[in-house]
């Protein structure tokens, strides 16, 4: 496995291939097919640096190699936006520096127009979710933003919670043991 694949597990405590991360992905290919984006991208915040870095991408196999491991500034273009603001984000790109692969026989090329949406776990900014479009014109409305920023918010629940998990866990195994006999003890509304 080389570092790339291990970046949802290193970032988010998600193994590759796992069921988390096939719902992560079937959540942002949804959200694709709704708004009619061509392909999207889970990009993960590495705290230690503070930069998004790129660790699913559904649409093209291509661009998933392409695009793995490489890194967006929080703050920087509409996807650097997303994160620093906690909001979601939809114009033309503006970050220059993300390499793209081929699309449709084409030379390889910008997207047309991005949506950045940010995945949050309770309050704290775990990932953004991207959308983009190759399409000549294409534009991303409002409601678009609205619709693929509801998916973000059920992929930040999934994270959210595997998080939790992750860190039980880790935690003393007497002490799971403990908290399974409190939840039991507990009475029921």
């Amino acid at each position: 496995m080389s570092d790339f694949t291990s970046l949802l597990d290193q970032h988010l405590h998600i193994p590759p291939r796992s069921e988390c991360e096939n719902a992560l992905r079937l959540l942002i290919r949804m959200g694709l097919m709704v708004i009619g984006a061509a392909e999207g991208s889970l990009l993960v915040l590495n705290e230690a640096t503070n930069e998004l870095e790129f660790a699913l991408t559904v649409g093209d196999p291509k661009s998933e190699a392409m695009l793995r491991g490489q890194r967006v500034p929080v703050g920087l273009g509409i996807t650097g936006l997303a994160a620093a603001t906690s909001r979601v984000q939809i114009g033309a790109p503006t970050f220059k520096d993300v390499r793209q692969s081929s699309h449709g026989g084409a030379p390889a090329s910008g997207p047309e127009a991005v949506m950045a949406a940010p995945v949050l776990a309770g309050e704290r900014l775990v990932a953004v979710m991207t959308a983009v479009s190759f399409e000549k014109a294409k534009r991303f409305t409002n409601q678009d933003g609205k619709m693929f920023g509801g998916f973000a918010v059920i992929a930040g629940v999934l994270v959210g919670q595997n998080l939790r998990l992750a860190e039980r866990d880790r935690r003393n195994p007497d002490d799971v043991v403990d908290d399974v006999a409190l939840a039991a003890d507990k009475p029921r509304a």
